[in-house]
C-alpha cells in the first residue's frame, strides 16, 4: 500500500483553490476549486470526506481522481504511517497583489505588473474564515502545526495580522513569513522574539540601483532599515532571518554587486543568506542538459568564500547545489 506525508499533512490555499499539496510542481488534489469567498459554500465535512478518499485511492494505487502517481514523496507505506483528519502544515498563497514589481517574478501573470498600495483584500477569497472553520473543527494539529506565507507580499494583504493573531490565540508550532520587507510587520518581530518563526525574503541586490532595476521599486533603504529592526529585536539576533540573492543574467551576475551584498548583510546582522539560480534560467539549463555557465561558477564560489570569510551561514537548496556541484 502505499503512502505520503504530503497528503496526510498538508493544505494549500492557492488563488483558484484550496488543494492538497504543490511538491516541484506536482500539484496535489483539490479540495474546492471556484471558491467564492463565502464560507458558506465551504463545506468542513466534504473537505474530510475528499481528504479521506483521496488518502484511500492513493493507498490502492488508484490514480484516476489524484495527480500522485509520479509523486517523490509517495512511498511503501509502514506500520507508523497513520491517517489523520488533522492537517500540520499550511501554505497561505491565496492573493497576488505586491507592493513592488520583480521582474522575474512568476506572479506577473496574475498582477500584471501592477504595484499595489496599501492593504487590500484578496483579489480571490479570504482564507481567514476557512481557517477560523479548520480549528473550530480540530482540523488542524495545534502542537505541531507550521504556517508557511508567500503571496502576492503579506504587507498589503488586510487579513495577514488577523491571521497572525489567530495562529497564536489558537494554537501553532511555527510561522515562516516570506516578504519583501518594504514595510515593517510589529507582527513579525514579535513573532520573531517569541522564537516560533522565520522570515525569508529575496533582495536579489547589494546595491539601490541595481535594486530598483529589478525590482521596479525604490526601497532598498527601506528594506535594509527594516531588516536591521527585525535583527535587533529578534530573540538572539535571530539566524531564522534569511536573505536570498538570485542570480539573475544581465542584472546582477558580476562580482561586485555579489560582494556588496554580502558586505551589506554582515553590516546590518544577518548571519543567514542563500544563493540561488533564477528558476526558469535553472529549468533551462536542466531540461537542454547544459553546463553551468563559467561566469556562475565564478559568482557561486565567491559567494560561498564571502560567506566563511564573514562566518555567514550559507543556505541554499540541495537540488541548486548538487546541480551546480556535478556539471563540468
Amino acid at each position: 500500500m502505499n503512502y505520503c506525508s504530503e497528503l496526510n499533512n498538508v493544505l494549500t490555499f492557492f488563488p483558484d483553490a484550496v488543494r492538497s499539496c504543490c511538491v516541484l510542481g506536482n500539484i496535489g488534489p483539490v479540495y474546492i476549486e471556484n471558491y467564492d469567498g463565502n464560507i458558506k459554500n465551504f463545506n468542513i465535512e466534504l473537505l474530510k470526506k475528499k481528504k479521506k478518499q483521496f488518502f484511500t485511492d492513493l493507498e490502492n494505487g488508484n490514480y484516476d481522481n489524484i495527480p500522485c502517481s509520479n509523486c517523490i514523496y509517495k512511498k511503501e507505506k509502514t506500520e507508523n504511517d497513520n491517517y489523520s483528519d488533522q492537517f500540520e502544515l499550511i501554505y497561505l498563497n491565496n492573493w497576488t497583489q505586491c507592493n513592488c514589481g520583480c521582474y522575474y517574478c512568476d506572479r506577473l501573470k496574475y498582477s500584471k505588473g501592477i504595484i499595489t498600495k496599501g492593504k487590500v483584500r484578496s483579489e480571490y477569497y479570504d482564507a481567514l474564515p476557512i481557517i477560523k472553520g479548520l480549528y473550530k473543527n480540530n482540523l488542524l494539529n495545534r502542537d505541531k502545526l507550521r504556517i508557511v506565507f508567500h503571496g502576492g507580499d503579506l504587507s498589503v494583504l488586510k487579513e495577514f495580522e488577523p491571521l497572525v493573531k489567530l495562529f497564536l490565540k489558537e494554537g501553532v508550532a511555527k510561522i515562516d513569513f516570506s516578504s519583501n520587507n518594504i514595510i515593517y510587520q510589529p507582527i513579525i518581530s514579535k513573532c520573531l522574539k517569541n522564537g516560533i518563526a522565520s522570515l525569508n525574503m529575496s533582495l536579489d541586490a547589494g546595491t539601490r540601483e541595481t535594486y530598483k532595476k529589478i525590482k521596479k521599486v525604490d526601497k532598498f533603504n527601506d528594506v535594509i532599515k527594516n531588516l536591521k529592526r527585525y535583527v535587533k529585536e529578534s530573540k538572539n539576533d535571530n539566524p531564522e532571518i534569511n536573505v536570498k540573492y538570485i542570480i539573475l543574467k544581465g542584472m546582477n551576475d558580476n562580482e561586485e554587486e555579489i560582494t556588496k551584498f554580502i558586505e551589506k548583510m554582515v553590516d546590518i546582522g544577518i548571519k543567514r543568506v542563500s544563493l540561488h539560480i533564477e528558476h526558469k534560467y535553472a529549468i533551462e539549463l536542466f531540461e537542454n542538459k547544459s553546463a553551468l555557465p563559467a561566469n556562475y561558477k565564478t559568482l557561486i564560489n565567491l559567494f560561498f568564500d564571502l560567506c566563511k570569510k564573514y562566518q555567514l551561514y550559507f543556505d541554499t537548496p540541495d537540488n541548486v547545489m548538487n546541480y551546480i556541484l556535478t556539471k563540468d
